[in-house]
């Protein structure tokens, strides 16, 4: 499951189609919102992620990373990987060591919270004197972390890019560069994989922005998600 902020709720629609076709799930790997919603399907393969978001003010919890701790903490409802019933990992970015690093056992937190740390938006995380920040920017698309599975569903969530003109913010202008290099290199990542069946949702054509986490949103993103899921023809 892959990063792309408030355009997550499209995991979630996902993995509401997988429950209902009782697809048996060994293993998740997700980034930035992809880690959040894969650690609490994870802990919870029986989650209802309508009933969880339904009564979430998005726009309240993410104006720090104390409150979106807080948050994941009550909703995965496990602290370590030891407790989690579908084997699960998630990637952060060392911004010093300029790399990659997954997390897949030991404390859950605060290891979490990096994955969601966006530049530009919320500080480094710092663990064991290291920095780090959000997964996307190094692999937004886990596909690398699961390479040993045959069959793989993958859920793109990449964008939007937004038009750009001399008008535009440095913001837009920065989040709409980093979507178009992690679109380039996400394609080159499936032409690369070999021996598996893919399974490839993609959220292309929707522009809901990352951070816009207004509830009119997370329906439509929920019930695209479904869809997708639904339309693949993938059954257990």
């Amino acid at each position: 499951m892959g990063g792309g902020g408030a355009r997550g709720f499209f995991h979630m629609g996902v993995i509401k189609a997988i429950q209902e076709r009782k697809i048996k799930i060994d293993k998740i790997a997700g980034t930035s919102i992809g880690a959040v919603v894969g650690a609490i399907f994870a802990a919870n393969p029986d989650v209802d992620f309508e009933k969880l978001v339904g009564d979430l003010d998005f726009l309240t919890i993410i104006k720090s990373l104390k409150g979106i701790e807080v948050l994941l903490k009550k909703y995965v409802g496990v602290t370590n990987f030891s407790e989690l019933k579908i084997p699960f990992c998630f990637n952060v970015t060392d911004i010093n060591q300029k790399k990659e690093v997954v997390f897949k056992e030991g404390p859950l937190f605060p290891g979490l919270v990096a994955a969601i740390s966006l530049p530009g938006v919320f500080p480094p995380v710092k663990i064991s004197d290291r920095y780090f920040i959000d997964g996307g920017v190094v692999n937004n698309v886990p596909m690398s972390l699961v390479k040993s599975t045959r069959n793989l569903i993958v859920s793109d969530i990449t964008g939007p890019v937004k038009k750009i003109d001399e008008k535009s913010s440095g913001f837009d202008v920065m989040v709409s560069s980093l979507a178009v290099m992690q679109t380039k290199i996400e394609k080159d990542e499936v032409l690369k994989i070999k021996n598996q069946k893919v399974t490839y949702l993609n959220l292309a054509d929707n522009d809901v922005f990352i951070l816009d986490f207004r509830k009119k949103n997370y329906k439509e993103l929920m019930d695209l998600g479904y869809k997708a899921m639904m339309e693949s023809g993938l059954s257990k």
